[in-house]
């Protein structure tokens, strides 16, 4: 019977967390089960892979009817789809959103409320699972995962409000914000 030796017997978890975190950017060229079986008839309209400090965060992807992003005033649906290659609490992952929106000027009271409801909607995330918004402009939003319908919030302001953080001119993410807008390449004006 062959025994590893103990140097790579020693290497094993490094090895299993090196294959856990590799990026997963084929996800970014698919919606979750739930939306692409869905009512929704959605063509990619840009993708893009998010890092921090080198470490692969998300493979983000935006989603419309005819493939490119008009606004909200189009009345289509509007869906924005990220893999996660890393783990975030549910807490992590409101405060980072509320954080987003104070950088983006959104009311203190709107941010509150909104937040208290993703708080309910939203679960952790591992590598490898997804939360997809589908915003049904004029409408709700609704959350969904790899598996299944989180839930919506009701308030037609969230759906825009929810997708600035990637989608507006102020974005703290200029690069993924032109990747996901369908930009093929993004140089770097910084």
């Amino acid at each position: 019977m062959a025994v590893a030796s103990p140097p790579l017997r020693a290497l094993l978890p490094v090895l299993v967390a090196l294959v856990a975190s590799w990026g997963l950017p084929a996800h970014a060229s698919r919606l979750p089960e739930p939306v692409a079986n869905g009512d929704y008839e959605l063509r990619r309209v840009g993708a893009g892979d998010l890092s921090w400090l080198g470490r692969p965060v998300y493979a983000a992807s935006l989603w419309t009817p005819a493939g490119r992003f008009d606004g909200y005033g189009s009345g289509e649906p509007v869906a924005l789809s990220l893999w996660y290659q890393r783990s975030f609490s549910r807490g992590e992952l409101v405060r980072i959103t509320r954080t987003a929106w104070r950088l983006l000027d959104v009311a203190d009271e709107r941010r509150n409320a909104w937040a208290n409801a993703l708080q309910g909607l939203w679960n952790d995330v591992a590598p490898g699972d997804n939360l997809t918004a589908v915003v049904l402009p004029g409408r709700a939003t609704r959350f969904y995962n790899q598996d299944k319908l989180l839930g919506e919030v009701s308030d037609p302001a969230f759906g825009p409000a929810f997708l600035s953080i990637w989608l507006d001119p102020r974005s703290v993410l200029p690069d993924l914000r032109a990747r996901l807008l369908g930009a093929e390449s993004v140089v770097d004006s910084r």
